[in-house]
């Protein structure tokens, strides 16, 4: 099957969730072909595994379950963009045949002049027609930014900045959700929804978002990118982004109206207000949206806030116990052959079987999270002092384990078998230091030493590094070239030694009157 296997859990999650759903409104819903729902919702059959079997598998798990391994289809020949195909018709003396020799000169694999002119024949005939859209209870929460931003001041005369408005609106009740924020960042965004879940008290079945960056990284032929960041957030609460198409405002149609609702009739009054905080405006906000909620339609019977408490309410799906804990991702990180990846200029250890894999890191301001195909690999509490590393010894080879385990006690056996101060040294770089593995590599090389300058020699020079409380492996090796040690005591030797002549002529201590 080509489908992606994210595409794959999202079927089964909506197929699962309301057996009663065709599979033509799961299509429509995440933009695939209901050929492509029923092949999937059949192999879900006959595999026998209910939702709770499949959810927590990761991707190569789920298609061996399912057995949705690739296959090569047919291509479809490309199709041109109708809406510039009928710009150009728009020029005077412009013809289908001149605009398809054109466009073919820039995709020579597209489709024949006779499809060209059928598929554009029935284009121009359904363009002009508007579905009226109906919305069941907890289906669809429609979110957006406001296209006006508000002003907020600096007390210390430092540039203002300028909010972003985050507007969100239920499609059965029309209850409608306001939030200021910094910027359109991926986190703001991510926020937004956590607050607005919360205000709700529920998740809808599905988002729809327009095609910001911080929702839809891109768009292919075949399937739409969401921000994976925002994807495991809607994932936490059990819901989906549907976004809707590019440059298609009917698509939206319920956010389009809230978000002029709010720019008419709540931040438009506060266009002379002046706000030194996003705090202060949010509350302000908060007021307005209050009022709108409470508001009577003038249409049907009852307001936005008694619709959605008598009716839409009910349909949201339950929230976790604990909100979504915003976090940062970064994606396709390499391992390295250490079996650790690098992050924040630190390292930390998966599983040593995924050698050279890529990998991707959630991490918050306390914890890294390393993830391999949508499976949770590793956990680590997050490291502040650069160079570190974080290890666990689950992730290292039998051989690494043996090493770590044996080694450092032949080395200690050997130490004491040399003197006291090789112990101590030895003992040090084993036991003290922070930084186990660099200590056992200095303990290696100071055995080594010993082999080349003999034992007794490196005791020697341990009695005086440590005497001098130096430990570093580059002080022992050059005390050992330059022969410091002795050196120094040959000084101390000839300071402390003096030389008295004892002939006949030397008047001795009892010439003085004072004891020698």
């Amino acid at each position: 099957m080509r489908l992606p296997v994210r595409l794959q859990r999202e079927i089964a999650r909506m197929h699962f969730y309301d057996p009663t759903q065709s599979n033509r409104a799961i299509a429509s819903g995440l933009q695939v072909s209901p050929n492509t729902v029923s092949a999937l919702c059949s192999k879900l059959k006959a595999s026998g595994l209910a939702w709770s079997d499949l959810r927590d598998l990761d991707d190569d798990a789920w298609i061996e379950a399912l057995k949705t391994q690739n296959r090569s289809i047919a291509q479809r020949k490309p199709s041109p963009n109708w809406e510039w195909v009928d710009e150009q018709m728009q020029f005077p003396d412009a013809t289908l045949q001149q605009i398809w020799q054109e466009w073919r000169e820039q995709c020579p694999t597209g489709i024949g002049f006779t499809q060209f002119c059928e598929q554009y024949k029935a284009w121009s005939k359904s363009r002009h027609i508007v579905m009226r859209q109906v919305h069941e209870p907890g289906r669809n929460l429609f979110v957006d930014f406001a296209g006006k931003v508000i002003e907020i001041r600096d007390r210390n005369g430092e540039p203002s900045t300028y909010a972003q408005i985050f507007v969100a609106s239920l499609g059965y009740s029309s209850l409608t959700y306001i939030q200021a924020v910094a910027s359109q960042s991926t986190n703001d965004w991510i926020k937004c929804h956590v607050d607005c879940f919360a205000y709700l008290g529920g998740a809808p079945e599905w988002v729809v978002p327009d095609n910001l960056k911080a929702a839809i990284l891109r768009r292919e032929r075949d399937e739409i990118i969401v921000n994976p960041a925002y994807r495991n957030c809607l994932s936490y609460y059990d819901t989906a982004a549907m976004p809707t198409g590019v440059r298609k405002p009917k698509h939206k149609a319920k956010a389009e109206v809230a978000v002029k609702i709010i720019q008419m009739g709540i931040l438009f009054p506060l266009r002379n207000r002046v706000f030194f905080s996003l705090e202060e405006l949010n509350l302000e906000l908060r007021k307005g949206m209050d009022r709108l909620n409470g508001h009577k339609f003038k249409k049907i019977q009852g307001s936005r806030l008694e619709r959605f408490e008598s009716v839409e309410q009910k349909a949201l799906k339950p929230l976790p116990e604990s909100p979504y804990e915003i976090c940062d991702w970064r994606y396709k990180v390499r391992v390295g052959d250490d079996y650790h990846v690098e992050h924040g200029k630190c390292f930390y250890s998966v599983p040593h079987t995924l050698r050279g894999e890529r990998v991707d890191l959630r991490y918050t301001a306390t914890m890294l999270e390393i993830m391999h195909k949508n499976k949770r690999v590793a956990l680590h509490s997050l490291i502040t002092e650069p160079g570190r590393n974080s290890t666990h010894d689950e992730h290292r080879p039998t051989a690494h384990l043996r090493v770590l385990e044996g080694e450092p006690k032949a080395l200690m056996d050997w130490a004491q078998s040399v003197g006291g101060k090789t112990e101590e040294m030895i003992n040090h770089h084993l036991e003290t230091r922070k930084d186990r593995t660099n200590g056992l590599k200095t303990a290696r090389r100071i055995r080594s030493l010993a082999h080349a300058y003999g034992e007794s020699r490196i005791e020697e020079v341990c009695i005086y590094a440590l005497s001098l409380n130096m430990t570093a492996l580059r002080n022992i090796e050059s005390i050992l070239k330059q022969s410091a040690d002795k050196q120094a005591h040959a000084i101390a030797e000839a300071n402390s030694t003096t030389v008295r002549a004892t002939h006949e002529n030397v008047r001795g201590a009892d010439y003085f009157g004072v004891d020698s």
